[in-house]
């Protein structure tokens, strides 16, 4: 998939609109303020760049676990043969969102976010029943570092530091906001009147709940979702660390602006990574750099990096909304 080309005012707005978009009444005016430009400029360029594929989704990307959700990342070892086969059968899945084919003996990755534990093991069953796997490593989160996929010269993204509160399940009003949220936010002068207006409510209540929801760390940031190889990060892969003081070096590495994710995992016998760092660049050869910088912090550890080789699936998680096929309660 080939790069797009953007241009300064393009950049800037990126730079902006990947995290923190203001939640008042004409957000757009609020990021026009700060680009010296017009509102409706802004919301013209954000269009353009959601119809060119920069822009893959606009709005809230929400906390899994603070929605009672669970997640985990699963490696498969798939035969050759098998690969198209196991990656179609779950094109059509909710809970499996991303997938990836990796230059690894392992050399399909993939993530399910589930309603519980039970649904999650379920999926995990039935990938090991498809042709052609011959093995998954079912790999949860131990310890999350950081989780920011925001993409830009600009953007020295921070580590996870959203508060640890517990949050109430939402019920079906709230429940009713996040469905609209998640699949129709509209790019537009008042889009949370406009949702307000949707739902049947107030939009002082859609802000309140909205504003409550990032506070808490229910909402782990607000704004555009970048395809990155359309916005000229085209090589990015997984290196995975063992043999090291993975808290220390956890933290480490979640301060580095092109990690964009950075987990402590459990390990298997034959496989002893314990820390996930994904890393993007502009091109191989900045990849290999960058690993190699990493490495130069962590001269004594085992380490593995798997390049991504295609994207196979890549989809936004829509939460209550699935369509319990695997509900076995």
């Amino acid at each position: 998939m080939l790069p797009v080309s953007l241009d300064k005012k393009q950049n800037d707005l990126l730079a902006v609109i990947q995290s923190n978009v203001p939640v008042v009444e004409r957000p757009f005016k609020a990021i026009a303020e700060l680009l010296s430009c017009s509102e409706q400029e802004v919301v013209e360029m954000i269009h353009d760049l959601m119809e060119k594929g920069v822009i893959r989704a606009f709005g809230p990307v929400f906390e899994a676990r603070k929605l009672g959700y669970v997640s985990t990342l699963v490696a498969a070892e798939i035969e050759n043969s098998g690969i198209d086969g196991f990656t179609d059968a779950m094109a059509d899945i909710n809970e499996i969102t991303h997938i990836y084919l990796r230059d690894h003996v392992l050399n399909v990755w993939f993530t399910i976010t589930a309603r519980d534990s039970g649904i999650r093991d379920n999926i995990i069953a039935w990938t090991k029943r498809l042709p052609g796997v011959v093995r998954i490593l079912n790999l949860p989160a131990v310890t999350v570092y950081k989780v920011s996929a925001v993409f830009g010269e600009k953007n020295a993204a921070s580590p996870v530091s959203k508060p640890d509160r517990d949050c109430p399940p939402p019920d079906e009003e709230h429940r009713e906001l996040i469905r609209f949220l998640q699949k129709k936010f509209p790019v537009a002068e008042k889009p949370f009147e406009l949702a307000a207006q949707a739902l049947g409510t107030s939009e002082s209540w859609v802000l309140e709940t909205v504003n409550s929801w990032i506070d808490d760390g229910v909402i782990r940031r607000f704004g555009a979702r970048l395809d990155h190889q359309r916005a000229g990060y085209s090589a990015n892969g997984l290196a995975a660390w063992s043999g090291i003081d993975v808290d220390a070096l956890g933290h480490t590495f979640a301060a580095l602006p092109r990690v964009s994710h950075c987990y402590r995992r459990l390990t298997h016998g034959d496989w002893p990574y314990e820390l996930y760092t994904m890393v993007h660049a502009r091109s191989d050869s900045e990849l290999d750099d960058l690993v190699r910088g990493m490495v130069s912090l962590a001269p004594d550890a085992g380490m593995v990096v798997l390049k991504t080789l295609r994207e196979l699936k890549k989809t936004t998680m829509y939460y209550f909304m699935e369509d319990g096929r695997w509900d076995t309660r």
